[in-house]
């Protein structure tokens, strides 16, 4: 597929696929970089698109790549109600409690995981780097940034949840 026709493709689809964009994630520029990275997929040619139906095959894009927006959102929700310390400990003040916790995470990232995860944890959540962004960074696929993130996550959950501790 030639760059023309990838040109004409946005022009004729791309309000309707940013509204399905919209209408899954509820934020524009999310649903906006959904529906660029379906256009960037095909011109770089990591896509193949077969031009009998193009209309179904780019919707069908953008509806996937939105449900793994949306998975991640999960990810990303999940960790971070890990990283929570409680009202409760805030409000009584316990900030050296939060503080030895954070510490005890840190050493634990440090001590257990391999080399891979530790980069994508410390890239993702103390850079606060996007997947994507993670991947470039370290010259992998999106899949792997995702794939080292479950893993570490369920690690880190295992390990303080066998320790009797919360984080």
């Amino acid at each position: 597929m030639t760059r023309k026709d990838v040109e004409s493709l946005f022009k004729t689809h791309y309000t309707q696929m940013y509204h399905l964009a919209l209408t899954l994630l509820f934020d524009e520029a999310e649903s906006k970089d959904v529906v660029s990275e379906v256009f960037a997929s095909l011109i770089s040619g990591k896509t193949m698109m077969r031009t009998d139906n193009a209309k179904a095959f780019l919707m069908a894009s953008v509806y996937h790549r939105c449900l793994n927006v949306l998975q991640h959102r999960q990810v990303q929700e999940r960790f971070a109600r890990l990283l929570t310390v409680d009202a409760d400990t805030l409000i009584g003040g316990n900030l050296v409690e939060e503080q030895m916790q954070m510490e005890e995470l840190m050493r634990y990232v440090q001590d257990n995981l391999s080399p891979m995860e530790q980069n994508v944890f410390r890239l993702r959540y103390l850079r606060e780097m996007t997947c994507q962004e993670v991947a470039e960074a370290l010259d992998v696929s999106r899949q792997t940034v995702h794939t080292h993130l479950k893993q570490t996550v369920e690690k880190i959950r295992k390990y303080f949840n066998s320790n009797s501790k919360a984080i």
